[in-house]
């Protein structure tokens, strides 16, 4: 009775110390850089366009109209800026909180699934993953997606085998909820996943069982109603969303995103560092993905199978490939490797090599980094050592720590554990650094502010050869765009980009006759593009990395 009165505070501390140190590591840094772009800058602006203009049904970007995404971010972001105002931390808040959810959902289904420590250990490897960290810290859709799937496909399955059916409708909430969030793929993924189960299972009856008419109606009651209204206030919409951004984009490489099919097969052990050694043990044969203890967690490790699966198929076969896709793999691959870990403590036996696989590639990873930060020429390694060896001691540590714990007839299996989780929260803490020189090298943030110290009423912004997106959210202003549409392209054709797409041709007479004062942001390598004969006649040029600010009218 004491020894389970033990387990039981150990457990209750260690929830409440892991819950902590996410919080912590996940929320207070997200104001310690500056926008990264061309993602943040876009997801950011757009919400500020919304919040200064009261139209919160038809998105624009630099002021024209920008359909390539749904609208929940843009709301989910609109409100933490009205919160806690127009800053990167409030850029970044929603999409850490759908983070440090979903870590927590994972954590609750996991438990859910296996009992014992391995649903918190789920949530522990869930949240202090690379791929996860790197995601659910940055202003992208793809964390809010993840999160909504990993409630739809739990809140599923927790339904189907409970029989409780008003799980299904936090099913067809979180799809609907996605749907505003990314699109049809909120659908298709968890449709593909129970298709594929039903199939594999035989369970025929469970089709008839998940179509909950209360279910299907909170969906359409939650999703229709924008779409509705976004239609009607655009009677091109659904053609470009639907069609284009859906359809054509997965079937074609019309957006320059082709990667080979294997793509993302070296993804999914990289993010899911610092944890590679544990997912390799999971091919053992004691492992509890292939030694199932009875036909319930068959039937679990059938589905967390075809959840990961899935999603990395469909977006495999995709003529469109980013890393972020892969996002929504990373919870069922957690869930197994929590069991498996709590399998170990409960044996107090290592599987599998987990430990030597581990030290193996923490070495191999640790070495590389090193090596970067002394022979690598984009920086200086007085920037990158720092942060090669922070991140090389939450790789070692762990393992190291975990060995010497239940060598030499030792047993002291729960220390280790205790040890690889803390160890994990190293890792992350120095991947911060990475973020912060990030910040420096791929932001408007620096050139904006020499913008907004030298502004002038009436002046405009001009950009050439690509979409800067963090101007606009940080000068509030809009920006012209010479010689490139990128992904405003379908804005540009709209009456609302009237004016405000040029050709290079069309800027230089303007920018020469000194018609129009112009703040013009290029490249120092495109100067000799826009300006043929090398000589834009500036009176005044600031120099901004790799960037020139360049001014037409005169100094007063």
């Amino acid at each position: 009775m004491e020894r389970l009165l033990s387990n039981k505070k150990f457990l209750l501390i260690a929830v409440i110390a892991v819950i902590a140190a996410v919080l912590a590591i996940y929320f207070i840094p997200l104001g310690s850089h500056a926008l990264l772009e061309p993602d943040e800058g876009r997801y950011s602006e757009i919400p500020r366009e919304m919040i200064e203009t009261g139209n919160f049904i038809t998105p624009m970007l630099n002021y024209v109209k920008y359909f390539e995404k749904p609208v929940l971010l843009y709301w989910m972001n609109a409100a933490s800026f009205m919160a806690f105002g127009q800053n990167e931390f409030a850029a970044r808040f929603a999409t850490a909180l759908c983070a440090v959810a979903g870590a927590f959902a994972t954590g609750m289904f996991g438990a859910w699934l296996f009992a014992g420590t391995g649903g918190l250990l789920s949530g522990v490897v869930t949240a202090l993953s690379l791929l996860y960290f790197a995601i659910g810290t940055i202003n992208i859709t793809d964390m809010p997606l993840g999160f909504f799937l990993t409630i739809a496909l739990a809140s599923f399955y927790v339904g189907h085998i409970s029989r409780d059916k008003r799980w299904y409708l936090l099913f067809y909430a979180a799809m609907a909820l996605g749907l505003l969030t990314k699109g049809l793929v909120a659908i298709v993924l968890p449709g593909g996943v129970i298709f594929w189960y039903i199939i594999l299972t035989r369970k025929w009856k469970l089709i008839l069982e998940a179509l909950y008419i209360p279910g299907i109606i909170l969906f359409f009651a939650l999703s229709v109603p924008w779409f509705y209204l976004v239609c009607r206030d655009n009677a091109d919409f659904f053609h470009f969303f639907f069609i284009q951004e859906h359809f054509l984009r997965y079937a074609t490489k019309m957006h320059n995103r082709y990667e080979p099919f294997w793509f993302f097969l070296p993804m999914i052990p990289a993010g899911i560092m610092p944890w590679t050694g544990f997912l390799c043990a999971l091919f053992s044969g004691k492992s509890a993905a292939r030694s199932p203890e009875n036909s319930a967690a068959r039937d679990a490790n059938l589905y967390l199978f075809l959840w990961f699966a899935v999603i990395l198929i469909f977006y495999s076969f995709s003529s469109s490939k980013l890393i972020p896709y892969i996002v929504p793999c990373m919870p069922p691959l957690a869930i197994f490797i929590g069991a498996d870990i709590s399998r170990m403590l409960k044996r107090e036996e290592w599987h599998g090599g987990a430990l030597i696989w581990s030290l193996g590639i923490a070495l191999l990873f640790s070495t590389a980094l090193i090596g970067y930060a002394f022979l690598g020429k984009e920086l200086p390694s007085s920037v990158t050592l720092p942060i090669a060896v922070k991140v090389t001691a939450g790789l070692l540590i762990g393992p190291i720590a975990a060995a010497i714990c239940t060598s030499g007839g030792r047993k002291n299996f729960k220390t280790a554990v205790l040890m690889l989780c803390v160890s994990s929260f190293l890792f992350i803490f120095g991947l911060q650094g990475i973020y912060r020189i990030m910040g420096e090298t791929r932001s408007m943030k620096d050139v904006s502010n020499v913008i907004i110290k030298e502004w002038r009423p009436g002046d405009t912004i001009a950009t050439y050869g690509e979409v800067m997106q963090g101007i606009p959210f940080y000068t509030k202003h809009r920006a012209m765009l010479v010689e490139h549409m990128g992904e405003l392209e379908f804005g540009a054709k709209h009456k609302e980009g009237e004016g405000w797409f040029v050709s290079s041709a069309d800027f230089r007479e303007t920018w020469h006759n000194e018609t129009k004062p112009y703040i013009l942001v290029i490249k120092d390598d495109s100067i000799d593009r826009l300006f043929p004969d090398g000589n834009p006649g500036e009176k005044k040029r600031v120099n901004v990395r790799d960037y020139v600010v360049l001014f037409n009218r005169e100094e007063k």
